[in-house]
């Protein structure tokens, strides 16, 4: 971006906030990370990549997805949409926070926005009970 930063300000789903603080309880750094992301977000210092509609998914055509965590491609997603400008400033909110394996952050963010298509209803319950088990498993480690 050349010239001046656009200036946001991120807000988040309740459901998202929750995933912010799951990450904390397992892993303080990614969750670090995540709002980090979220800050710069803000700052206008990146740009979240556009999305589109999937069969898969479903229709997130209107939102963008930020990349963060470990790995090659990063283990993690931040998906977020824009809800237009509020006195000067741009307003996004921000609809998933959640690991990328198998959709799951995708998924989730279609779920919560009433977007998920019916036939991927059995594949985001099985993701999403793999993904609790996981958490569980860490948990009593």
């Amino acid at each position: 971006m050349s010239g001046s930063r656009r200036v946001r300000r991120a807000t988040f789903l309740a459901a998202a906030k929750a995933d912010v603080g799951r990450l904390a309880e397992d892993d303080p750094h990614l969750a670090t990370l995540a709002l980090r992301k979220v800050r710069e977000l803000e700052g206008g210092v990146v740009e979240g990549v556009p999305l589109q509609e999937m069969a898969a998914t479903g229709d997130l055509g209107d939102c963008r997805k930020l990349y963060f965590g470990p790995g090659n491609p990063p283990s993690h997603r931040i998906v977020y949409r824009d809800l237009g400008e509020s006195g000067g400033v741009e307003i996004v909110e921000v609809v998933a926070v959640e690991a990328r394996e198998e959709l799951y952050s995708y998924l989730l963010a279609s779920s919560r926005l009433g977007r998920l298509p019916i036939e991927s209803k059995l594949r985001f319950n099985r993701v999403h009970q793999q993904a609790i088990q996981r958490r569980a498993a860490r948990r009593r480690e």
